[in-house]
Parts: C-alpha cells; structure tokens; sequence
C-alpha cells in the first residue's frame, strides 16, 4: 500500500504540470486538497503561494489595461461610473496601490464635483427665494419651500434659508398690523397671531406675542366669564372638527384657566391631545420611511460613505 506523503507528492507534481500548460483552476484545486490533507504540506504551501502570485500577477496585468481603458471617463468626469468599475476591478487586487489610488481619486473628485452642484443648486434656489418675497409672492414662496421641506430636513444650509424666510414673511405681516397691535381688540389680534403660526408653528415671535395678547384677552374678559368659556369653548370645538388639534388644545387650556373644573375643557384637551400626538408619531414615521429610502439611494450612488460590518 502506498504511503500517503507519495500520494500527496504525485498530487503536487500532478499540480505542477497544470500549472506549467497554463490550467491554473485545476492546479490550485489539487493543491488545496493536499493542504487540506496535510495542512503543513511544505511543497503544496509554496504552490499555493507560487498560484496566488501568479494569479496576482495575471489580475495586476489586466487591471493596469483596463485602467488604461478608462482614461476616456477621466476626461469626461464621470466620476460615478469610474468608482463603480474600479470598484468592481478591486474585487481582484484589493490591495494593488495603484488601483487604490485610482478609486481613492475617483471618489475625492466626485465628491468634489457633487458638492460644487449642491452648491450652484442652493444658489439658485435661495435666488428664486428671494424673488418671490420681493414680488410679496408669500403664498408662493412657502408653498416653494414646503415642496422642498425633505431637502431641508436633510440639508442645514436649506433648512436655516427656510427659517429666515419664515422670519421675514411673519415680521412683513406684523408690521403691515401696526394699527391693529395699537388697538385693543385683543381677540381679533389673537386670532392673526394664529394664523401666522400656520406660517411656523416654532416662532418665538409669535409665542410671545400670543401670550402677551392672550393675558390681555383674557383680562378684558374676566367680567363676562360665562361669555368668554361659551365662545372659547365653540371656538374649541371648531378647530377640533378643523383637525387643529394643538390650537384647540391651547383654546382648552384658556378655559381651564379660567374655570379648571371645566368638563368640556378637559374633555376636548384630553381628545385633542391624543389626536395630535397621533399626527406627531405618524409624521415621525413617515419621516423615519423616507430617510431610509433616502439613505438607500444614496449608499448605491456613494457607497464610500457607509460602513459595512
């Protein structure tokens, strides 16, 4: 019965053969089963290594012709399509410098050049911004800005050029009432104040200025307080059927202020709140569904930014 080192050492001589009329697969696969045989092989580990030179050899060669082949894309600065070739050639010599400096270049100028677009883009469209508000074009101008509110949630530059406008606009409203502000129908400047809160909601401006104007309402009132939580309490109701749940809320928490064992302030604010905290978590959500997509699209045009485990 043949001794196993003589079996093994027909297989690498057998290997060697194929390697020397260029069958290289069958080559390594002998090889491999040697090694897997007797793991500390010495002719089979140096086969291994002259196969895995040699194929690295043989990739490095093609790599440097396909390289070559795509110099036209250089010139053209389609530099998305060259990482996405280079990319693919890396496959075969992860570790060939001149190849890593090609990827590494390629995604440095695409970089480059996708930040000199965003910028000419943010440009122009603070152009068209500020357009519409010198034509007093406001309804337009946020109807602009809330076509774009995703690119602001995702963009700090948008997003504090949405605030500024959303400034100005509320500032222009509030000086075109100078005369309002002066007089004192409180409720006809409470409900203005709400109003502009359509225009943002976060404003410090306007809150101050509600809970300076709301105070007075409500001063003005407290002689007639059966009045006052009779309106308020219809004006409660409609902006519940109108879906403002937050103002109604508000409208709930000024008749409890009044009277705090109100059963109808409690029950609207109790039923508002749970609707609007509703529309809160479904607008989270949602928000959460289009930054993965978003995030998604983004990994497949520059997957150099993410990180794999």
């Amino acid at each position: 019965m043949p001794d196993i080192q003589d079996v093994l050492n027909q297989y690498i001589d057998r290997a060697k053969l194929l390697l020397n009329e260029g069958k290289v697969k069958e080559a390594y696969g002998l090889c491999m089963k040697v090694i897997e045989t007797d793991p500390e092989h010495a002719g089979a580990l140096d086969l291994r290594e002259t196969i895995q030179n040699s194929i690295q050899n043989y990739n490095i060669h093609n790599i440097d012709a396909q390289l070559e082949k795509l110099k036209p894309l250089w010139e053209k600065g389609e530099y998305d399509k060259l990482i996405k070739q280079l990319t693919e050639l890396y496959r075969y010599a992860p570790h060939y410098e001149k190849l890593e400096q090609a990827l590494s270049q390629a995604q440095a100028m695409y970089r480059q050049a996708y930040t000199k677009e965003e910028s000419s883009r943010q440009t122009g469209y603070a152009q068209e911004l500020e357009e519409l508000y010198k034509a007093q074009k406001f309804q337009e101008l946020l109807e602009t800005m809330q076509k774009n509110a995703r690119k602001a949630a995702q963009d700090k530059n948008i997003n504090e050029l949405h605030e500024e406008y959303k400034r100005k606009i509320i500032e222009y409203k509030i000086a075109e009432k100078k005369e309002l502000f002066a007089s004192e129908k409180y409720e006809d400047i409470v409900n203005f104040l709400y109003q502009l809160q359509d225009i943002d909601k976060n404003s410090e401006r306007v809150k101050k200025l509600l809970a300076t104007y709301r105070e007075k309402l409500l001063s003005t009132q407290i002689d007639d307080k059966r009045e006052f939580i009779l309106r308020a309490s219809e004006n409660a109701k409609n902006l519940f059927q109108l879906g403002k749940f937050e103002k109604a809320m508000i409208v709930a928490e000024e008749i409890l202020h009044i009277d705090p064992k109100s059963p109808f302030a409690k029950q609207i604010w109790g039923s508002a709140r749970s609707k609007y905290e509703k529309i809160l978590q479904d607008e989270t959500e949602d928000q959460i569904a289009k930054n993965y997509v978003t995030a998604q699209e983004e990994r497949k045009v520059s997957p150099e930014k993410y990180t794999r485990l």
